[in-house]
């Protein structure tokens, strides 16, 4: 009966995060994070009406699958473009680098166990986050839009690839990297199955199921996820990486066919139950008092939240020659609004004893606050007059930067060069 009086009051946050969305003061307010200020208002740490031990927290984890499944199903390389895609890529390994000093700084001080998992978890970018929250802007379609998930892309796959290495014992690293390019490769052989199986026709057998009593399709669908995840899980790996893979080859299978309403489908059994689920338990698992209250924990949750903002938005000056200068500042602030992959990491981490709970708990409450700031922020900039927005100068700043640091990379390249000129 607990559990069940858990799922009402959860259930009725999830009813009224969408309710709140639709009143003027909260019409910028991205859903999820109602849906996360509602599950800390119930959770232990402010009402404590409901706890997500138990079958709850499952639920909660069930959620997290499904909202990176739907990632998955989202994540189109085509539309995104080769060029947001490329930018992605290296502003990513950029921020990685970043991660790593922060890190090595904090582990110098005394305040980390295991740097390198921090500072993997530093550069993460919430694709499946962002996705509604851009589509909620009008902003899916658009050339920001695209850049935006180009460097969410690799701030959520990055990770996802390096947490098992890292996680894994010391003499099991070189075991779990070839685990992980197995996984890869077996995702890779499915997406290209699914797309020979759409010149059999399969999608036409799929289109005329749809409508049957059964939902004989969702449910193959379903079952596909599941043998995604336990696969990921059997070979010690994150199951998101398990759930994504597996929206990426139904998304091959189903993209542009006749059936393509089976993601629609899946896309309201999530958004409708599973995936609020998952933010609003994410909530009442923040102990919210708890870091306030603590000065040290507030010293490492202000660390962390810079860190993420940093981290992630010192490498928009890669942007400027795709992009605006006004449009630079939201596409950093975007890139730092991080949670999922926080939340699967620092368990994990905390799990295996490789991260102190104190560093996971203000990892995950600064992810909190970058999903409840960050997006709010980008998306007033982004309807704000040039002549009032005061990130002008920080924008200025950051590519001066970049300026200075293309010039430092260019005299070392010419520094290293052999001297062609005293050649025969």
């Amino acid at each position: 009966m607990d559990d069940m009086r858990a799922l009402f009051l959860i259930g009725l946050a999830a009813v009224i995060a969408p309710l709140l969305e639709r009143l003027p003061a909260f019409m910028r307010t991205p859903l999820i994070v109602l849906e996360l200020v509602l599950g800390i208002l119930i959770g232990p740490g402010a009402l404590n009406l409901v706890s997500s031990q138990g079958s709850i927290g499952f639920l909660g984890e069930l959620g997290l699958i499904f909202l990176f499944f739907q990632a998955g199903l989202e994540f189109d390389p085509e539309k995104i473009g080769a060029a947001p895609l490329r930018l992605g890529a290296l502003a990513w390994l950029v921020s990685l680098t970043l991660a790593t000093l922060f890190a090595a700084l904090l582990y110098s001080v005394g305040l980390l166990r295991a740097p390198l998992l921090v500072a993997i978890v530093l550069p993460t970018t919430a694709f499946g986050v962002l996705i509604p929250i851009l589509r909620q802007a009008g902003e899916l379609e658009s050339e920001f839009g695209r850049y935006v998930l180009g460097s969410a892309a690799f701030g959520e796959l990055g990770p996802i690839l390096l947490a098992p290495i890292l996680l894994a014992e010391a003499h099991e690293h070189l075991r779990q990297t070839a685990l992980v390019m197995l996984f890869l490769a077996a995702a890779m052989g499915a997406a290209w199955l699914a797309k020979g199986a759409r010149a059999n026709g399969v999608p036409l057998i799929v289109a005329r199921s749809l409508s049957d009593a059964s939902a004989l399709p969702l449910r193959v669908a379903i079952l596909a996820l599941l043998g995604f995840v336990s696969l990921a899980s059997e070979l010690g790996m994150e199951v998101v990486l398990g759930a994504y893979a597996a929206g990426v080859v139904l998304a091959a299978l189903v993209r542009n066919t006749p059936a393509q309403p089976l993601e629609r489908q899946l896309g309201a059994l999530g958004s409708g139950f599973l995936v609020p689920l998952f933010f609003v338990t994410s909530g009442m698992e923040l102990d919210l008092a708890h870091l306030i209250t603590s000065p040290a924990n507030l010293c490492r949750l202000s660390l962390f939240f810079l860190g993420f903002l940093v981290v992630r938005a010192a490498p928009v000056f890669l942007y400027r020659q795709a992009l605006p200068p006004r449009d630079l500042t939201p596409l950093g602030l975007l890139s730092a609004t991080t949670l999922p992959l926080v939340v699967a990491i620092t368990y994990l981490g905390t799990r295996t004893g490789h991260m102190l709970p104190e560093n996971a708990t203000a990892l995950v409450g600064a992810a909190v606050l970058s999903v409840a700031v960050f997006p709010t922020l980008a998306l007033w900039l982004r309807e704000t007059p040039d002549d009032a927005r005061p990130d002008r100068g920080i924008t200025n700043a950051l590519c001066e930067f970049g300026d200075r640091l293309a010039a430092q990379y260019a005299q070392l390249a010419t520094r290293l060069a052999p001297d062609r000129s005293r050649e025969p």
